[in-house]
């Protein structure tokens, strides 16, 4: 008695198409993860950028967008058969809220990990007044 198996194996055309659009065609201009948290003075933002050192890093606020962005040349070495990771430049923007108090942003960049701190506008006391009536 003869026993059919199933593969569940994917057409070799789509490994080809992987290959293709998933190299140097593919994702040319990767953009680094971000995570954003908001408290009740902030907002807080970190973005990966390993091997980046300050001195690369552009950050830019025009009209209430504020731009991330680096530049560096990648150094290719004969040897290397593979290149898997490869962060020439990328550019990231954020539109930020009209509450922010934009003078006061502060960055810094430790262990690989750009932090921004985006404080919120302090919010005027409203003035309640009561008044007699004449």
């Amino acid at each position: 008695m003869v026993r059919l198996v199933k593969f569940n194996r994917e057409p070799a055309f789509n490994a080809l198409f992987n290959r293709f659009f998933d190299g140097e065609l593919g994702n040319t201009n990767p953009v680094p993860a971000a995570n954003i948290k908001e408290t009740e003075t902030a907002f807080e933002l970190s973005i990966l950028v390993p091997g980046l050192k300050k001195e690369e890093i552009n950050i830019e606020l025009d009209d209430n967008v504020l731009t991330i962005s680096a530049s560096t040349e990648t150094k290719n070495t004969e040897n290397e058969w593979i290149q898997e990771y490869s962060l020439e430049s990328f550019s990231r923007s954020f539109r930020l809220p009209k509450t922010v108090d934009v003078e006061s942003i502060k960055a810094e960049q430790t262990d690989g990990v750009l932090h921004i701190e985006i404080p919120k506008k302090k919010e005027e006391q409203k003035l309640k007044k009561l008044i007699a009536i004449a």
